[in-house]
């Protein structure tokens, strides 16, 4: 093998490498408790690929799962019911508000989420379902696991938004938070404020639609 052929091959196998790394940032609320089901993101400059899949967001046992979706600004997502009773699923956001109408089973089309930013869905019929779908426009994201940790392969940013269900600023809100704290194991930590969480009774169906 000539050396400019090793030289090459070396390139090759270096370069999807370069200007990525393990990347672990925990978030943490005001108690200091680890913060689960957060979405944190980072920018990047390489563009979403949508490649025509389609995300599901369930409904079982009169629950949203998962509780939060993530998908791609651009992306499809199916509403399928898997409950034996009708549910009729909406939202207001801005980003995509739309209904589904009293149903059972899948919808026969997928709904399009073509703008970035949070959309929380409901029940019509069940006032204590709530779900949130996070659209992102060209950003790598990563939920929180139980120990509050994201992780990444990339860089170090200066900056990582933070999005979460009981952010005192609004669960349609988006905050930026620096990144200045590291433990010993070399993972970023952040704090932030959230709201108690509020548990909503079943009540009867009300149209909220004319």
């Amino acid at each position: 093998m000539s050396k400019i052929r090793q030289i090459i091959m070396l390139f090759v196998v270096v370069w999807p490498s370069i200007g990525s790394a393990q990347l672990k940032i925990q978030l943490f609320d005001q108690d200091n408790k680890p913060v689960s089901q957060a979405v944190i993101s980072i920018p990047t400059k390489i563009a979403s690929a949508t490649d025509g899949q389609k995300a599901v967001m369930d409904q079982i046992n009169q629950q949203f799962v998962p509780h939060v979706l993530t998908i791609n600004q651009g992306q499809f997502v199916l509403f399928p019911n898997r409950d034996n009773i009708r549910h009729h699923v909406y939202s207001f956001s801005g980003p995509k508000p739309f209904e589904i109408k009293l149903y059972k089973g899948t919808p026969t089309l997928p709904e399009l989420f073509d703008k970035p930013g949070i959309v929380v869905l409901g029940c019509n019929v069940h006032d204590h379902m709530v779900g949130y779908i996070y659209v992102t426009d060209n950003n790598l994201v990563a939920m929180t696991n139980e120990n509050g940790v994201a992780d990444f392969e990339a860089q170090v940013p200066d900056t990582v938004k933070i999005w979460h269900a009981q952010l005192a600023e609004g669960a349609d809100k988006i905050i930026t938070a620096p990144l200045v704290k590291k433990n010993d194991q070399g993972v970023w930590q952040l704090t932030t404020n959230l709201r108690p969480v509020i548990v909503k009774t079943p009540r009867k169906f009300k149209p909220r639609f004319n």
